[in-house]
């Protein structure tokens, strides 16, 4: 049938007008708010069910919406941003660039609506005046160099004097001219080895690697001893040349660099040392500080491997055994050589021939610091806390150790926020902590975790604490065993950046650790999945041990030779930690997961099978502990102690021995009444009892029944 002329014209205007509304739909598209392009969902692992743990199939329906919006928000480029702004200057711990970020993590907080807390405590702090070190025998060597800058990395150049120099936090001022001895790596053992060859520590200056043992012990270990002093340095062998490539070339530690970083004895008691047991709050009582029980009475001095080579190449005496031969000496291992350090052709003791001059000049004083705690208030159980954890100070830039966890920290904060704009509403109250003071005496989550005992040890489900989120790409989990369930869940369905496979896959398939973090965690290399027994060493510690919440640490791990030092800045995580910050969105996503899972679950016991063992008497100390259990590694992150007791619903016994650190720090203020709880008599422990305990093998595993879990005990060594 012909068409008619009305037909023609309404079929040429409607091929007129199509482009044009085409147009404006496009237009109005970008004009608007644009939908969430969520993720495509990653096949479920075959050994984790659909609904996780604490949900019922028909509560899940509503919550697995909320989790796959969550998933597609956090972005890595904000995230390298945040990273950019974080480590933007030093900032150490009570300084006013501290307080400035503290300000920044506070009205971020504020812009993603979190209603945010700005808390301020004044604790004991330590800052250096003058370090200066010389080998004085047999000939002259100037040693506690800077750590040199580096024509490709700006942010090497530090101005501060402070931030120039090495020192320990804590250590005692000294003036001092003794004899030099090798110890390997201090630990008490080695003492051991030294008796057997007849070498005493009495009035010497200890040589000692890092590695093996948080330096704290370390100190304590030589002051038992009777030694005069301890210098540390980081052997090529342990994170340098011996590894790898070195910085700027790759990821491991330079000959020239050195670790920082607190030389106190908080495996017994962490916090302020003037207010122990109680918060340091304007109004707080303080003990004197000759009565701080976790502070040294011997000085400590870092040194790098150049240093430590002017030594060594100078000691005499017998030749150190074997397997106490470092690094020093292998083609390289010293280059650049700008000082001219000599080569090492073997490590030996010393005969006391060696002297080294020490005059460290340290300021303890009572500072305040900040803590940054944001909100989402629960609207159904919102006296029930879900705790993220992170601290903010750092010894230099601190890129991986604290700020990429900081910088996953405003992300995740970002994300939540994200959610709330979308009308999401917890069950329960999420709380985000960022904490100061942490490289001290783990002493701002530690105030506040005394501050709010109470409501913690009543209310509190679980800490999520992530101290660094990433140094590299391979998933490690420390924690308790309960909620180690909820992680493997969370991590099946959040994706590995670098295969597009789950995180749990990748987890599951690795069967090397290469970080030297990982030497003191597990030795991952068996199937199907290892994670390391929860220790001490970061802020999870007042919330697992002082007030009994299940706790577990995560951390994306990798090569990182340049702990504590100023080469851990924004440069070395660009180009060898996280190049493009993927993984920094990655943990974004499993913690913010596992943050949204367990404010949200039915059953919340679900996903935690047991609580964590509530210290005895409700105080910290009431758990015995081992000394030296608050390993702090100087190994590019936190060690985790070898043995720590599981949780369980089965009363704490004492080991044998052992006195309950209760008896070195009460929770009361002086003057206070002792509770029922607190009194009866305790054995002090014997010498060198829990030393001997922390450096026995560890091969015990425990099998998480049906998880595919194996949870491995390191070895110390």
């Amino acid at each position: 049938m012909p068409l008619t002329r009305t037909k023609l014209e309404f079929n040429k205007f409607r091929r007129f007008c199509q482009p044009i509304i085409l147009l404006l739909v496009m237009l109005a598209y970008c004009a608007g708010p644009r939908p969430i392009a969520r993720p495509r969902p990653l096949r479920a692992a075959r050994d984790q069910p659909e609904v996780p743990l604490g949900f019922s199939p028909a509560s899940y329906v509503a919550e697995k919406r909320w989790e796959e919006l969550y998933l597609a928000l956090p972005d890595a480029s904000r995230c390298g941003r945040f990273l950019r702004r974080l480590t933007a200057r030093p900032h150490l711990a009570g300084t006013p660039a501290d307080r400035r970020l503290a300000e920044f993590v506070y009205d971020e907080f504020k812009r993603d609506g979190l209603a945010p807390e700005l808390v301020e405590y004044r604790v004991l702090l330590s800052y250096p005046r003058r370090v200066e070190a010389e080998v004085v025998a047999p000939a002259r060597a100037k040693l506690a160099h800077s750590e040199p800058a580096l024509p490709r990395d700006k942010a090497t150049r530090v101005s501060d004097p402070m931030m120039q120099m090495p020192w320990n936090a804590y250590s005692p001022s000294a003036d001092m001219t003794a004899p030099v001895i090798y110890v390997n790596y201090g630990a008490e053992k080695d003492y051991e080895e030294l008796d057997k060859l007849g070498v005493s520590a009495k009035g010497k200056i200890v040589l000692a690697r890092n590695f093996h043992g948080y330096r704290g012990g370390k100190s304590l270990e030589a002051e038992k001893r009777g030694a005069a002093g301890v210098m540390v340095y980081s052997d090529p062998a342990d994170d340098g040349s011996g590894k790898g490539k070195t910085y700027p070339e790759g990821p491991w530690g330079p000959p020239g660099h050195f670790q920082r970083g607190a030389v106190v004895y908080d495996f017994l008691i962490p916090g302020d040392p003037l207010t122990p047991g109680w918060a340091s709050t304007d109004s707080a009582p303080r003990i004197p500080e000759t009565e701080a029980k976790i502070l040294p009475r011997i000085p400590m001095l870092p040194l790098s491997a150049w240093d430590a080579a002017e030594i060594i190449s100078r000691l005499a005496g017998p030749e150190a055994p074997k397997e106490w031969q470092g690094g020093l000496g292998a083609p390289g291992a010293l280059d650049p050589n700008p000082f001219a350090a000599p080569p090492v052709a073997a490590y030996r003791i010393g005969d006391g021939s060696t002297k080294v001059h020490l005059a460290i000049e340290m300021e303890n004083r009572v500072t305040p610091i900040w803590d940054v705690i944001g909100k989402i208030h629960g609207s159904e159980e919102p006296e029930k806390l879900v705790v993220l954890s992170n601290h903010r100070d750092a010894w230099v830039y601190g890129a991986v150790d604290p700020s990429s966890g900081t910088a996953t920290l405003l992300e995740t904060a970002r994300a939540l926020g994200g959610l709330l704009k979308r009308g999401f509403r917890p069950r329960r109250t999420i709380v985000l902590g960022s904490w100061d003071a942490e490289e001290y005496t783990l002493t701002g989550s530690t105030e506040w975790g005394e501050q709010f005992e109470q409501e913690l040890t009543k209310n509190a489900v679980v800490c999520l604490n992530v101290d660094a989120a990433t140094s590299g790409q391979d998933f490690s989990l420390s924690a308790i065993p309960p909620p180690a369930p909820a992680v493997a869940q969370a991590a099946a369905v959040v994706r590995d950046p670098a295969t597009g496979r789950s995180v749990y896959d990748r987890w599951r398939q690795r069967r090397k650790f290469e970080s030297v973090r990982s030497y003191a965690v597990a030795g991952a290399t068996n199937l199907p999945v290892t994670f390391g027994l929860l220790g001490g060493g970061s802020d999870y510690m007042v919330f697992l041990e002082h007030d009994g919440v299940p706790s577990l640490d995560m951390i994306f791990d990798g090569p990182y030779g340049v702990y504590h030092s100023v080469y851990d800045d924004y440069e070395w995580m660009e180009r060898f930690g996280d190049p493009g910050f993927a993984y920094h969105a990655a943990m974004s996503r499993l913690w913010g997961l596992l943050a949204v899972r367990f404010a949200d679950a039915d059953r919340p016991g679900r996903q935690i099978e047991q609580r964590a063992e509530r210290p005895v008497g409700g105080r910290r100390g009431g758990r015995p502990r081992l000394a030296g259990q608050n390993q702090r590694e100087p190994d590019g992150r936190r060690a985790r102690p070898a043995r720590r007791a599981r949780a369980s619903r089965t009363p704490v016994v004492p080991a044998p021995g052992l006195r309950p650190a209760a008896e070195l720090r009460s929770r009361d203020p002086p003057g206070a009444a002792r509770g029922p709880a607190q009194e009866g008599p305790r054995e002090r422990p014997r010498a060198g009892e829990a030393s001997r305990q922390r450096n026995r093998p560890r091969d015990s595993s425990h099998q998480g029944r049906g998880w595919g879990f194996e949870v491995r005990r390191a070895s110390r060594g």
